[in-house]
């Protein structure tokens, strides 16, 4: 195989990027930037290029504090000249007293031996102390029992370093860009330099995320308070974390709709922390902050273990007539069983128990699916792994334009790896004529073979969590549309639309076929489960009449 000469970029391309953020948020966001931001631009404009240069370093680093004598940037000039331009014009200052408050920042730009050495200097009994310490804790010991003007002091006589100004606006500017505080201008790079292809979209089509300021403001600081939340549970106990949660006061109804999907993380994650920590009480007041399974099932295994029966039946009730996903239907179904008729088993285990044995050799006790497979194959069929790739793949495929159609307004940039809605219910809403219209094509094979080709040749290698790009997935997929009806495999691809968070997964491991007939087949070995979307599925595939089945692993 040929090798691809590699791609090199231009000396400033970081330059060219961070400038097309600022053109692109000005055209799509110029009426939702405040003062401040706007202010930024203006100044930034006004800078040489090595300045602008200089500063959009600091600026894609993760840092705030720099230490001039480290800093080597070929391509600039003169860095002592560009930094003092970025100092005349207020985008940089060298370090002082008014840096205190931000002591613990300013020491992670210094190895542990060099702030063990300045610590020496100042206090050498506690420079003892901490040389037995790691980083971190050597960081918490100084911010607590020393005077940061007297540590500061040193480090400032010791060798210039200076603090980046603007970091507020920086933040807001990336921010509005990316939709995310986890974007940043390597994404360009990998693109540009050929690691990841992208869909391309046509600029003029792509829509603001955020529609007004609140949106942004309130995405902004629930994202920053769940990273925060990540630090803290790493450091603090779980009581003290608790009182951290209450201290913030949130109110999800009070936070626009683009934010309350960080919100509910929060909770959940939070809420399954107490729990782990048998903070039941705890945990059941913060669950309460969110809707979003498995918030409501945790409610009601609490309310039940602390012994708030009528509470939690009357909330099971409630998912029972409405549950959100398999996990809240199978569950509501186990457990009013469990507490009405006190049927212990669970659905998920009835349908195992139920299910057809194949006896395998323990030598696949490891591989039981590459076990089954060829069982089935000995006995005349073909067949692959397949699981949730074919069903995600056929998905893409068939429905490739239609989830990038600009024309939904979920798509806001174009380092966009797949629509702001795919993961909601908004996505089957928006597109519904679109997908039943292109389910017509599954009755007409030459038209659907060629819609697949076409898909898959032209997109090769765009990045999307849906299909494989492999030689695999083409024959599969043709397979999978020769042996299911029209009306069958349509079921399935708006099963999979309706709520494509739950339904682009739990599908069966094994596609297997002959001549006659054809088996989807779950693989489970005598010590797994089934999930409940597993379970799903299997329900599903059946009252449509598609051949799918369990099989259930027993040892020779």
């Amino acid at each position: 195989m040929e090798e691809k000469t590699p791609i090199e970029l231009p000396e400033k391309y970081y330059l060219d990027y961070f400038e097309y953020v600022l053109s692109f948020i000005q055209k799509k966001y110029d009426t939702l930037l405040n003062e401040q931001e706007n202010d930024f631009i203006r100044k930034y404009h006004a800078l040489s290029e090595d300045a602008r240069c200089l500063f959009i370093r600091f600026a894609n680093r993760r840092h705030f504090f720099f230490r001039m004598q480290k800093l080597n940037y070929a391509e600039i000039a003169n860095l002592q000249t560009s930094a003092t331009e970025l100092e005349d014009k207020g985008f940089i200052s060298g370090l002082g007293g008014y840096h205190q408050s931000e002591l613990d920042e300013l020491l992670q730009i210094f190895t542990k031996n060099e702030v063990l050495v300045i610590l020496h200097k100042i206090n050498k009994a506690l420079k003892k102390e901490a040389s037995r310490l790691k980083k971190p804790e050597i960081v918490e010991l100084i911010t607590t029992q020393v005077d940061p003007a007297q540590f500061i002091q040193h480090i400032a006589e010791s060798e210039p370093v200076i603090r980046m100004h603007y970091d507020a606006e920086l933040e807001m500017i990336k921010f509005l860009f990316f939709g995310s505080i986890h974007g940043d201008m390597t994404q360009f790079v990998v693109r540009d330099i050929g690691y990841m292809k992208m869909e391309e979209v046509d600029e003029e089509k792509l829509r603001p995320l955020f529609k007004t300021r609140q949106e942004a403001e309130d995405k902004l600081y629930i994202s920053k308070i769940y990273e925060n939340y990540k630090l803290l549970q790493d450091t603090e106990p779980a009581e003290k974390l608790y009182d951290w949660f209450l201290s913030l006061a949130l109110d999800p109804s009070s936070l626009s709709e683009v934010a309350r999907p960080r919100c509910d993380r929060l909770a959940l994650s939070l809420g399954k922390f107490m729990e782990q920590n048998k903070l039941d009480e705890a945990a059941l007041a913060v669950y309460s902050f969110t809707q979003k399974p498995p918030s409501r099932e945790r409610q009601v295994r609490l309310l039940h273990k602390l012994g708030r029966e009528t509470e939690a039946l009357y909330l099971c009730e409630e998912i029972n007539l409405n549950p959100q996903n398999a996990e809240e239907h199978y569950f509501a179904q186990d457990f009013l069983n469990r507490i009405s008729v006190k049927k212990r088993t669970r659905s998920t285990t009835d349908f195992l128990k139920n299910s057809p044995v194949v006896a395998l050799e323990e030598s696949y006790r490891y591989q039981v699916e590459l076990g089954v497979l060829t069982h089935y194959i000995e006995n005349g069929h073909e067949g692959a792994f397949t699981e949730n790739y074919l069903w995600r793949s056929l998905f893409g495929l068939v429905f490739w334009d239609i989830i990038f159609d600009p024309d939904s307004e979920a798509l806001h940039h174009p380092l966009q790896i797949m629509p702001s809605d795919f993961y909601t219910h908004d996505f089957y809403k928006k597109r519904k004529l679109l997908i039943h219209e292109r389910l017509n094509i599954l009755s007409r094979p030459r038209k659907f073979r060629q819609l697949i080709l076409e898909h898959f040749e032209t997109k090769a290698g765009t990045n999307n969590p849906l299909v494989h790009w492999d030689e695999m997935v083409l024959p599969l997929v043709f397979k999978c549309h020769q042996k299911l009806e029209p009306r069958q495999l349509g079921s399935v691809l708006v099963e999979m639309a309706k709520k494509p968070r739950e339904n682009v997964r739990g599908f069966p491991d094994l596609f297997v076929w002959n001549q006659e007939d054809y088996h989807f087949i779950e693989v489970k070995s005598p010590t797994d489960q089934l999930s409940a979307q597993q379970l799903f599925w299997l329900h599903f595939f059946q009252q449509q009449g598609i051949q799918a089945h369990v099989a259930r692993v027993q040892w020779k």
